[in-house]
């Protein structure tokens, strides 16, 4: 397990970087790809998107996420998942 912080609109919030956080950026990720290949179940997929993006942010950052803070801390996330291991 890695540790590693995120400042976002001026606030830092520790990242842990584990198993499940993995996981669940794995899991958005592929979401996000099923509703922009098929435009018309996005409205089915959208629920488990937010349910995603609720337990990622829940169980990877600390302290809790400031609602404005929510759209930048998922980009930074999907983008430190993104990232090749070296």
């Amino acid at each position: 397990m890695a540790n590693e912080e995120i400042k976002v609109n001026g606030n830092v919030y520790k990242v842990t970087i584990n198993d499940q956080t993995r996981m669940y950026a794995m899991k958005l990720n592929t979401l996000y790809q099923q509703g922009f290949n098929d435009v018309d179940s996005f409205d089915e997929i959208s629920t488990e998107i937010s349910n995603t993006i609720n337990n990622l942010l829940k169980n990877g950052l600390s302290p809790e996420v400031r609602e404005e803070d929510m759209d930048g801390a998922v980009k930074q996330l999907l983008h430190m998942f993104d990232k090749p291991k070296k």
